[in-house]
């Protein structure tokens, strides 16, 4: 591509760049949103050669419109993880207030410790970014280099692991 058409491109994104984030905004439900998909349809816009039988402003806003449909299935399938009112007993915080208790803490944290242990290495390194240093599914999908829907896959046999090791245990 020579850049005539570069800039030729550039002047029409420029030209739309407000209609573009207009259209991407109640595709994602937040501008801020819109912005970052706009500008990374920008970048994909400047680097792929367009289709021939469709105008360039017509692929442009098709790109905006894969990308935000993109980023709603990425947020959709986050947010499909198992939700805080899922959480077992043994993952919140207790209170402690006598001897007994403690003691009774103390086994149960012990066969959480052992039930972890028990999981097999990536499934445990992911319950323990997700659960442990709240990390997102695209940060554990990018640490142990796997896909997002195989990280939120690991996170929730985890937690179903865990959860019948330990109720077996009861």
């Amino acid at each position: 591509m020579t850049i005539e058409k570069k800039g030729d491109r550039f002047h029409m994104y420029l030209r739309h760049r407000r209609s573009l984030i207009d259209y991407a905004a109640p595709l994602l439900g937040s501008k801020d949103d819109a912005e970052d998909i706009v500008q990374d349809a920008y970048l994909r816009f400047v680097r792929e050669t367009a289709d021939e039988h469709m105008p360039p402003k017509t692929y442009l806003f098709r790109i905006v419109r894969n990308l935000s449909f993109n980023k709603r299935s990425r947020r959709k399938l986050e947010n499909n993880v198992v939700e805080s009112a899922d959480i077992p007993w043994w993952a919140l915080p207790q209170a402690v207030e006598t001897p007994e208790a403690q003691f009774l803490m103390s086994e149960a944290a012990d066969r959480v410790a052992q039930a972890l242990g028990a999981l097999p290495d990536r499934m445990r390194r992911a319950f323990e970014l997700y659960r442990f240093e709240g990390s997102t599914l695209k940060d554990i999908a990018e640490e142990l280099s796997i896909s997002i829907p195989t990280a939120h896959r690991l996170v929730r046999d985890a937690m179903e692991h865990l959860k019948a090791g330990l109720d077996h245990d009861e």
